[in-house]
């Protein structure tokens, strides 16, 4: 429910009538006490008058159907009762119900209409299902365990929410593509668009993997009390290169309005984040075909063949004439700072050239022909820093077309792959990373879908199309 939803509910007078009566009750029944304890009382009876509320409408429920039903129309007979608890904000909800099984089929699939009427996801409540799915895009469950207990919450155990969490994340993995398909079409372009920027980047996450039979092992860890139980299959921690991509609609100044977020564990084929990118960026030219189209990024060669085969793609469909290229101004300055360390020249003079390059960089395309035949020059001149003066002088001459800023500037795109660096650290980095934190494949997938979703200013929406899979039609037969 939005606020304004909620305080029209509010504001109703029967909704008044109840919460006078209530709160009479209430202040008659709290005990004695300091404001903290009759605080912390009033909180504990308001969960168990919710938790109470819950249970009576499910049992309700359970209760009114009959022998057989039609599940989106398709017909089910009473398969075998069976009593479960199901979790909420406010505790357990202990409800005994009946499974259905398909008619007409051996062995059919059984259904809970329960759990279908009332949207029950994994056996949790509507409202606690999007608190985790929200919370695992932030952080771990046993965190969140704690901040719902701290709120004075009756949340479920800590390994009931990673289990609810993980099941919640796979789902969303294979919804998401589908999903935010729908999402694009009802998104409108901010005020003062001007251009559209995506960039590609990789960033490393400690995965856990299982290791090879006929792989060295890594030296054990030290142990301060024998193993009791029996050990698990042995695993490696390895390093791998998670992909991040951002597209962001940019106003005159290049300075990002929306930006959308993708991120994908090094085992996927990095092709399905571009084409999740390219969706956005063909959904932006549909509403406004005039928007210029940048690629700011570091210049590794892999990144610009995705990004450059995502966009070909949309030139292939008469959308896009032409984008413009650039590497990341930041990048670029830092190597220019290595370049003039083995030029042979002080620190002042080292920096008043580099500023002079910053400040020709954004008036004149020509700029970093000025630079290559300065390094030139020193290469010739200086015999004992020809090698490192070498492979600087290569990533100019592979990179120069994409070094002309002041085109940028005058489109009005960036010239700095900010959004996609922050991307890498916010999205991947905070959530992924961390002393002894390491990943499963398809954790990670999950993880990194909710918080993209998230960060994204999608979640809220998403979920409400996300969660008619645990929906459906139930009538009597």
């Amino acid at each position: 429910m939005t606020s304004m939803t909620v305080s029209k509910l509010i504001a109703k007078k029967e909704v008044q009538k109840a919460i006078a009566q209530s709160r009479a009750l209430l202040r008659c029944a709290l005990p004695e006490g300091t404001f903290a304890e009759r605080e912390e009382a009033a909180l504990a009876v308001s969960n168990e008058i919710v938790r109470s509320l819950l249970e009576e409408e499910l049992r309700e429920l359970a209760e009114g159907y009959g022998s057989e039903l039609l599940v989106d129309g398709v017909p089910y007979k009473e398969h075998e009762p069976g009593t479960v608890v199901y979790h909420s904000l406010c505790g357990g909800l202990e409800v005994t119900r009946c499974s259905y099984r398909q008619m007409g089929v051996h062995n059919g699939p059984t259904v809970v209409p329960l759990e279908l009427s009332a949207g029950l996801a994994e056996r949790t409540t509507p409202a606690l299902a999007f608190n985790v799915a929200h919370a695992y895009a932030q952080h771990d469950m046993r965190l969140h365990h704690d901040e719902l207990r701290m709120a004075h919450r009756v949340p479920p155990s800590r390994s009931t929410l990673e289990r609810v969490a993980g099941r919640i994340a796979e789902a969303a993995v294979q919804d998401a593509p589908r999903l935010e398909g729908q999402l694009r079409r009802g998104e409108r372009l901010p005020d003062g668009a001007s251009g559209v920027s995506i960039g590609l980047d990789r960033t490393a996450v400690a995965m856990r993997e299982p290791r090879a039979d006929d792989a060295p092992s890594k030296p054990a860890r030290k142990r301060r009390k024998p193993r009791v139980r029996r050990a698990p299959p042995p695993t490696e921690i390895n390093w791998r290169m998670a992909y991040v991509g951002t597209v962001s609609i940019v106003n005159e100044d290049g300075e990002a309005l929306v930006t959308r977020r993708y991120a994908a564990p090094a085992c996927d084929d990095p092709r399905a984040l571009v084409n999740e990118m390219v969706a956005d960026v063909r959904c932006t030219l549909t509403r406004q075909p005039d928007l210029p189209v940048g690629v700011v990024q570091d210049g590794a060669p892999e990144m610009w063949n995705l990004t450059r085969e995502g966009l070909q793609a949309l030139r292939d469909e008469k959308r896009l004439d032409t984008w413009h290229e650039g590497i990341d101004r930041y990048h670029l300055s830092e190597r220019l700072a290595d370049a003039l360390k083995v030029c042979n020249l002080v620190k002042e003079d080292r920096q008043r050239l580099l500023d002079e390059w910053t400040g020709w960089f954004d008036y004149c395309d020509g700029t970093i022909d000025t630079i290559e035949r300065y390094l030139a020059q020193k290469y010739r001149e200086l015999p004992a820093a020809r090698e490192q003066l070498w492979e600087h002088l290569v990533y100019i001459r592979n990179n120069k077309d994409r070094m002309r800023y002041a085109t940028l500037r005058e489109l009005g795109l960036p010239i700095g792959s900010g959004a996609t660096e922050s991307a890498a650290r916010t999205l991947i980095g905070q959530r992924a990373k961390g002393r002894s934190r390491s990943w499963v494949e398809p954790r990670l997938r999950g993880v990194l879908t909710l918080r993209a979703l998230r960060q994204s200013d999608r979640l809220p929406r998403f979920w409400s199309r996300f969660v008619r899979r645990y929906t459906a039609t139930v009538e009597a037969a």
